[in-house]
């Protein structure tokens, strides 16, 4: 394979060569954006995973330019052709393009990039998240998610270790990869120059994990956060505004990059906006703003509102849109214009119901925390 190969075939992933994607049930994949995983190491162990039937079958596939089932998330987003995002798939061939041509022959594998979720460790539960990415979330609910057993996971946890020194990409996710000591053990065994991507809710930064990531100078940090003050810690459980704003602004001095990973939904429908504007005027570029629309749990979903304040989302959307402040900023607001005029059954009556859940179960009242969008449960419903 020469370099002319890769950038000729529509197809070509270097994921089923040079990388995994690990879930602590035990599930392995090629990468997040696959459909389908190739293996669970409670079935089986990594290195037969990797060598596996299900994962050759998909660089034959590659090779021979045949579309791969489980990848179509990144072939239909190459498909609308935006400059502002990128599939995982072309990320990919840039992050590893100074490996070897021989490194893809069909039935080899040599890692070098890695996305492990140790555990579902996570000290917040977020309104939208669940008992499978949140500790918090499955001890509230006593939902646990079945994982393989300690031998399983020393035997997973020792191949990534053994491989550590030659990784060029690490992404950490959960749960909340700041508290979950394995990093630690991976990060310490990383080359300096290796690119360290981590998606945190920046709640703790006096973690060891934390302090080690700050030594690594090729840092992309994914920041969750949506909205400000008290709807922020509503909407993010267990978090703590002030600490948010103190730990952003130690990561701010290190050069890094700062990415925003925002979701758009019933609770933030205005506030979302005050968000964006307080952190440009502190200086963000439009290119920090990543902003999605929550597509569940179902009750949270922005198309609940009344057709009067989802017609003051679209004059709101089309009037930033027409400032053209570019990049991802302005590629998320135009596909949540088109979002919001998809159709949907409203139902807003059951989203203050199932709120009314969650405040009963947390001790919380969010009518004093979201006043605007209860004056619409008054002026639509009746009290």
């Amino acid at each position: 394979m020469t370099p002319k190969d890769i950038l000729t075939n529509p197809t070509f992933c270097p994921m089923p060569w040079t990388g995994l994607m690990y879930n602590y049930d035990g599930q392995v994949k090629n990468c997040i954006r696959s459909s389908r995983a190739i293996g669970n190491i409670k079935n089986d162990s990594i290195q037969n995973i990797l060598m596996g039937k299900e994962n050759i079958n998909r660089q034959h596939s590659i090779l021979n330019q045949t579309a791969v089932d489980s990848c179509q998330v990144c072939y239909k987003l190459e498909h609308k052709k935006s400059f502002d995002i990128i599939s995982d798939r072309i990320f990919y061939i840039k992050e590893l393009r100074q490996l070897p041509m021989n490194t893809y022959a069909e039935g080899q594998h040599d890692l070098h990039t890695v996305d492990v979720r140790w555990s579902n460790l996570c000290n917040f539960a977020c309104v939208y998240c669940s008992s499978e990415f949140s500790s918090k979330w499955a001890s509230e609910l006593d939902q646990h998610t079945p994982q393989p057993n300690d031998e399983q996971k020393t035997a997973f946890k020792n191949y990534i270790l053994e491989n550590a020194h030659q990784l060029k990409h690490v992404y950490l996710a959960g749960g909340e990869p700041l508290l979950m000591k394995e990093n630690l053990e991976l990060l310490e065994l990383l080359h300096p120059d290796t690119t360290i991507r981590v998606n945190t809710n920046l709640s703790q930064t006096d973690t060891r994990v934390f302090e080690r990531i700050c030594e690594f100078k090729n840092v992309h940090w994914t920041v969750s956060a949506e909205t400000m003050g008290t709807e922020y810690e509503y909407i993010r459980h267990g978090g703590t505004w002030s600490v948010f704003l103190d730990n952003l602004n130690k990561i701010q001095t290190l050069g890094h990059k700062v990415t925003f990973n925002m979701l758009y939904f019933l609770l933030n429908y205005q506030s979302m906006f005050d968000f964006v504007d307080y952190f440009t005027n502190l200086g963000y570029h439009p290119n920090s703003f990543v902003i999605g629309a929550l597509l569940d749990p179902v009750y949270l979903n922005i198309r609940h509102l009344p057709q009067d304040c989802l017609q003051y989302v679209k004059h709101e959307l089309e009037n930033r849109i027409e400032q053209q402040p570019g990049f991802l900023l302005e590629n998320s607001y135009r596909n949540l214009l088109r979002y919001i005029q998809l159709p949907f059954k409203a139902d807003l009556t059951d989203s203050f119901q199932q709120l009314a859940l969650l405040d009963a179960r947390r001790g919380l009242d969010s009518s004093t925390i979201f006043k605007n969008l209860y004056t619409l449960k008054e002026t639509h419903y009746g009290n």
